[in-house]
């Protein structure tokens, strides 16, 4: 909820008494008073710890103290008079009170009834660095950083266009996170745009600290574990969206910036894609099909054993077989352990420090597993089922699309335990039906597939030249949109 405005006053003393107990007398609240004559005086204030002094003092506080008199208007001529480019003159308590806490400089002036917020912000931030997540071989080697105003020079420096713009915008009333909109204006859908605005207008939360609070908040009420949100924090990906039509959302304080709308197909694209050359390159299949064998390889595993033992050939048959009379465990109950052991071991390496996390890596998935398997825990065959299984996850370029199949995998291994590979083809059936219900932001997740849309095709399972996709026209038109939208 906003806060209501309060006027300020001219009798500077009250206005500085209401800053203080707003701040609750902080020592971090810095009050530099100076003095025009006997009767005219004025203040500086800002906060110690997010401020850049030096620049208060050369470019604010020392042309003020240069001044010999003020004019009938003071604050106009204190706007002049101060070397800070970016100035606004305020006249509400409770905003300056906002522009103290983004590292600003208030100059107040006694007799008049409002300030100066001159932008004197200092905010520590972490060097430029390669990205964590989206790695390539070839490619730019540069990521986002926690601060929103170097993550939108990274886009410009790939984007030198006049169209591109950028709206912000101030959400969390106890944090005030600027969250900013960035978009073409000659290839953004009208549409789709008003859509995004109207969802980001309509954020109701009181702290916004990631760019994963917003991620939440806009996404649509449709209850599913796929992203309709796609996040990177990559600038050229980001680039290279936008001149698809796209809109992209950065908040300030994280690193990751947000790709709207966002399909299912574009979760299987790497950067890399666009940087290597296109002739025989397939690595955009072996992702999806990596995706589907993560998805259904311990399913039919489970219902070939338990149910189908005919389609099995006999010398694997046999193998199995002498397999399980050493194992005491149900085949289920040992996929599911094992599963749930993999889960544990990839969430504790994350956490681990980086010189110890190989040697956790070892101990944890070769030693551990060739242990059970020699022990008679589980069988050496499931062993390899599940292994292989999570080798294909990580195939997915995209972090959080490959988090969304763990629990559809464990679905269709409650099914196939069940009903066999007929609890399989039920399980799909419904998959593709609620694939084919999302839309992300009125665009159908699974097209350009479905619906066909030809002119997008060429860049969905391999990529055909830059010069046939680049040179083609916006992918997000109205038009489209009419036809194709599921509300």
């Amino acid at each position: 909820m906003k806060k209501d405005k309060i006027g300020m006053s001219k009798v500077m003393n009250e206005n500085l008494s209401y800053i203080q107990d707003a701040f609750h007398h902080n020592k971090e609240l810095i009050i530099r008073s100076f003095f025009f004559s006997s009767d005219t005086s004025g203040c500086l204030l800002y906060l110690d710890t997010i401020a850049d002094k030096k620049i208060i003092q050369e470019h604010i506080l020392g042309p003020i103290l240069k001044l010999k008199e003020l004019s009938k208007s003071p604050i106009q001529q204190m706007e002049n008079t101060i070397e800070i480019s970016k100035i606004k003159i305020i006249s509400d308590l409770n905003e300056a009170v906002n522009e103290l806490s983004k590292g600003n400089t208030l100059i107040f002036i006694s007799g008049a009834d409002s300030c100066l917020a001159a932008d004197t912000a200092d905010w520590k931030d972490r060097a430029l660095s390669p990205p964590q997540s989206q790695r390539v071989l070839k490619g730019p080697q540069i990521g986002f950083t926690e601060l929103a105003n170097n993550n939108i020079s990274l886009i410009k420096r790939f984007i030198k266009n006049d169209q591109l713009t950028i709206e912000d915008q101030t959400i969390g009333e106890e944090t005030n996170t600027g969250v900013y909109l960035l978009y073409l204006a000659d290839k953004a859908d009208r549409d789709l745009l008003k859509n995004v605005k109207s969802k980001l207008k309509s954020i109701r939360l009181k702290s916004i600290l990631d760019s994963s609070y917003i991620q939440e908040s806009i996404s649509d009420d449709q209850i599913t574990p796929f992203p309709r949100v796609l996040t990177t924090e990559r600038p050229d990906v980001v680039a290279g969206h936008l001149l698809e039509g796209k809109m992209v959302i950065i908040c300030d304080g994280s690193p990751d910036a947000l790709i709207v709308p966002a399909l299912f197909i574009q979760f299987f694209h790497s950067p890399e894609d666009s940087y290597e050359t296109s002739m025989f390159d397939f690595t955009r299949l072996v992702r999806i099909i990596s995706f589907v064998a993560s998805i259904f390889l311990i399913p039919f595993y489970i219902a070939f054993v338990l149910f189908h033992q005919e389609l099995i050939p006999s010398e694997l048959l046999v193998s199995l077989a002498a397999q399980r009379q050493i194992v005491p465990l149900p085949l289920v109950i040992e996929v599911i352990l094992l599963m749930v052991i993999f889960e544990v071991l990839l969430e504790s390496s994350i956490r681990l420090p980086t010189g110890i996390m190989l040697a956790f890596s070892i101990i944890g998935t070769i030693i551990l597993g060739q242990s059970a398997a020699e022990a008679g825990i589980v069988q050496l065959s499931t062993l390899v089922v599940i292994s292989a299984t999570y080798v294909l996850n990580f195939a997915i370029p995209v972090h959080p699309f490959g988090n969304a199949i763990k629990g559809i995998r464990y679905i269709l291994v409650f099914l196939a335990s069940t009903f066999g590979l007929y609890g399989i083809i039920l399980g799909t059936i419904v998959l593709i039906n609620h694939l084919t219900s999302l839309n992300s932001f009125g665009v159908p997740y699974l097209s350009p597939i479905t619906p066909v849309k030809k002119a997008d095709i060429k860049d969905t399972f391999i990529r055909v030249s830059l010069k046939k996709i680049i040179n083609a026209p916006k992918k997000y038109d109205k038009d489209d949109l009419l036809k194709n939208s599921r509300k």
